[in-house]
């Protein structure tokens, strides 16, 4: 008999959620299954699942808009680890109500049918919980789903890792262009941000999830703290180049530039990475009192080591 109890993943294909299916299966305590729809796989989808497949994963197909199909997926299940978003990658980072809302909702609901005993909803961001409706696009989703996930009488656990390293140092965040050599920011550049790597996110969550004691709690961690100006001096040392430090306003003047810029955006793409630099130098999304120190056993990648290893 298989005492081992099983993790279904939403979102098993995305950059984190293969990351979090492997990591779990390394620790080798618990199955995973991961939820695929079945249409529309391309070859470099296929060859993923194959070699997910190859390590342990156990697909089951469900559709998030397909009620009938999320219950047949979520037997048998004792925890389910949604990172779905509804974008390709890093680099659009636009999440769609319609999967981050109302998709987690009826995986919420079949879990409910099915006595899944935890759901950890797909946050992994700054602490949206002390950030107010309207500040974040994307983030707004997570804090209308977190209260009813509060509601539903399902153990909870919220994982916070501030910002994802990867993404920071992606021309999504546009703060680093190399075509121009500079280096722009809001603020005074003085405001401590926390920075972690899709790997160690991943680490944190199946430690997380098999830990009794995190119920119906946020895990708050961060692979290394940075302020901007260390930001950019941390690039600078390891690749040993000069760039030009553009610091655009005040926290207030990108509050402005946001509000202002809302209004007449064709799409959130527009402001959205100028959202999330906001809840990063206003320090309003700050972590605080990291839980680091619970899992000793993962030693976190700094931005320097990062870098230095030729990620970036």
């Amino acid at each position: 008999m298989n005492s081992k109890p099983t993790v279904l993943i939403a979102g098993i294909t995305g950059i984190l959620g293969s990351k979090i299916a492997l990591t779990i299966l390394e620790k080798g305590v618990m199955n995973v299954k991961g939820l695929i729809r079945s249409h529309n796989i391309s070859d470099k989808k296929q060859q993923q699942l194959d070699d997910l497949k190859a390590k342990g994963v156990v697909f089951v197909e469900g559709d998030l808009f397909d009620q009938q199909s999320l219950t047949e997926a979520c037997r048998e299940v004792e925890i389910i680890v949604s990172a779905i978003k509804g974008s390709s990658s890093h680099e659009t980072n636009l999440y769609r109500e319609d999967i981050v809302l109302s998709g987690q909702l009826n995986l919420l609901e079949a879990a409910i049918n099915n006595n899944v005993k935890k759901f950890v909803p797909s946050d992994y961001s700054v602490d949206y919980f002390k950030l107010d409706l309207g500040d974040n696009y994307n983030l707004d989703f997570r804090i209308k789903f977190a209260e009813l996930l509060k509601q539903s009488g399902l153990e909870y656990t919220f994982i916070l890792n501030g910002a994802f390293t990867e993404v920071q140092l992606s021309p999504f965040a546009k703060l680093f262009d190399f075509e121009v050599g500079t280096f722009s920011y809001w603020g005074d550049g003085e405001q401590p941000c926390d920075f972690t790597t899709y790997d160690d996110t991943a680490k944190y969550i199946a430690e997380a999830i098999a830990d009794p004691q995190m119920v119906n709690s946020a895990l708050k961690v961060a692979g290394d703290i940075l302020t901007m100006k260390q930001l950019l001096a941390t690039f600078e040392e390891v690749k040993g180049k000069k760039l030009v430090e553009k610091r655009l306003g005040s926290v207030d003047d990108l509050k402005a530039w946001i509000a202002k810029t809302k209004q007449k955006a064709f799409c959130p793409l527009e402001y959205i990475p100028e959202q999330y630099h906001y809840t990063m130098v206003s320090g309003k999304g700050k972590l605080d009192e990291l839980d680091n120190a619970r899992y000793p056993q993962i030693k976190p990648t700094t931005v320097k080591q990062f870098v230095s290893q030729g990620n970036f």
